[in-house]
């Protein structure tokens, strides 16, 4: 039998009777940029952190692929079920993995979270697109990073996730560019989705490209809520970390009744 594909990940174990959360970057982001949230939770709970850049997969990746890979991952460190937490366009991901594998989700929690992209940011997307081959990729990782995150206290995060993806290289950034489109008909997803897996977005008021349909398309959901940051943008979990990390605990206890908290 062939070997599974797995990302490479960090393990933070606290305790055998803790719940895993499992941390889930978002595009060009790394590790990295969960710093505050490991810091913060591995106090609490049992954290497995995958790197999706580093230890590049050698395929051609599709959405339902790195799904599965994310499933083997947790398979390879033997956890049963982990609580999700994304970032942005990961929030997709996890989304489509609640829907392909219930049984290994607890729960999900979405910060700067995304249900859909609306025309606006479908035609930028098909921009980024057009002209990968003629522009190089940092510029136009540049240029979504300021129109995502255009305002002066939003920079700390705009050049935390800039720095990341200089290590993406251009091969990588146009093989999860191509996933993007492939989510285009997530909203569908929402009738799939188990009804017992609870739902949290947090999201920043200045998030400005995603905040009006995560709040509009949630209402889809029977066991989702949002929770909105003020004076914050679209990377809450790094701008306004305290109050996004003390958000995401008060719902974890609530939600997981871990008993190592």
């Amino acid at each position: 039998m062939a070997e599974e594909k797995i990302f490479s990940a960090e393990v933070y174990h606290k305790s055998c009777s803790a719940d895993w959360i499992m941390l889930i970057h978002g595009f060009g982001g790394s590790a990295r940029t969960w710093k505050k949230q490991i810091d913060f939770f591995s106090d609490h709970y049992n954290l497995l952190v995958p790197e999706m850049h580093k230890g590049k997969v050698n395929e051609d990746l599709d959405l339902d692929r790195i799904c599965e890979i994310i499933k083997n991952t947790l398979n390879y460190h033997k956890i049963e079920k982990a609580h999700f937490l994304g970032f942005s366009f990961s929030s997709l991901i996890c989304l489509r993995f609640a829907v392909l594998y219930p049984e290994k989700v607890s729960s999900l929690v979405m910060g700067g979270g995304i249900i859909k992209f609306n025309l606006k940011t479908r035609f930028l997307l098909s921009l980024a697109i057009t002209f990968r081959g003629m522009v190089h990729y940092m510029i136009l990782y540049r240029f979504f990073a300021y129109v995502i995150m255009p305002r002066s206290n939003h920079k700390r995060s705009r050049d935390i996730f800039v720095n990341e993806a200089k290590k993406l290289g251009y091969d990588e950034f146009c093989k999860w560019l191509d996933i993007v489109p492939q989510t285009i008909k997530s909203l569908s997803w929402l009738d799939d989705l188990n009804d017992d897996i609870k739902i949290l977005y947090v999201s920043g008021n200045e998030d400005y490209l995603f905040l009006k349909d995560t709040v509009k398309y949630s209402k889809k959901m029977s066991n989702s809520r949002v929770e909105v940051i003020d004076n914050c943008g679209h990377v809450c979990s790094i701008e306004q970390y305290d109050r996004f990390n003390n958000v995401v605990f008060k719902y974890l206890d609530q939600t997981s009744g871990n008993r190592s908290l």
